[in-house]
């Protein structure tokens, strides 16, 4: 397991990278392209900037969180960004180890609720088979993907859904991503990340 910091250049160039991949692996134009808020979202615009105009219509926002995401705030993201980043490293690889092995003991989380936009649901039922990209920063236990994906599936069956995300940190996901750039278990820092220090 390794920790990769990416400064906005670097990010910037893998989402070029990812989006090259995407590009010349699906032919097909897709309908809509999902971007899972908050980290999704800054991939889904660096993605569009480097990927074909023409091979995509509307793009959606879909917020859903994973729960140990949303206690990362206030003091203790003031108290990441004064250590050095060694421990920050040995901090997140701790983490990833220690989500693994509470799914293994407490087994899959339930499927949280996912609220799609209208337009997306519009385009999911008028559409016979939409061909639908959902994008994201990363896949650790994959049951946010699982989830926004089932609910893509539930409104039309035939839906064609590809999932591209920078990285997949974990050997076993719920669910596992048709496009990546690591699948090696390597955990990505990210400008937006709370332990990112250079703001």
């Amino acid at each position: 397991m390794q920790v990769l910091t990416l400064d906005p250049n670097a990010f910037e160039r893998h989402a070029e990278q990812l989006a090259m991949m995407v590009a010349e692996n699906e032919c097909k134009k897709f309908d809509a392209l999902v971007a899972v808020r908050r980290g999704g979202a800054f991939v889904c615009d660096s993605f569009c900037r480097h990927f074909p105009e023409d091979r995509y219509g509307a793009r959606f926002d879909v917020k859903l969180q994973r729960p140990s995401t949303k206690h990362k705030n206030g003091t203790v993201n003031r108290l990441l960004r004064c250590l050095p980043t060694s421990i920050l490293n040995l901090m997140r690889m701790a983490e990833s180890k220690l989500l693994s092995l509470r799914r293994n003991v407490k087994g899959r989380a339930p499927a949280p609720k996912v609220e799609l936009p209208e337009g997306l649901v519009s385009i999911l039922q008028e559409a016979n088979t939409p061909h639908i990209l959902v994008i994201d920063d990363a896949i650790d236990s994959g049951d946010t993907l699982f989830a926004i994906s089932a609910a893509l599936k539930e409104i039309n069956p035939e839906a064609e859904i590809r999932i591209a995300v920078m990285t997949e940190t974990t050997g076993h996901p719920h669910i596992h991503a048709d496009f990546t750039l690591y699948r090696n278990k390597t955990l990505l820092r990210f400008p937006w990340s709370n332990d990112y220090k250079h703001r």
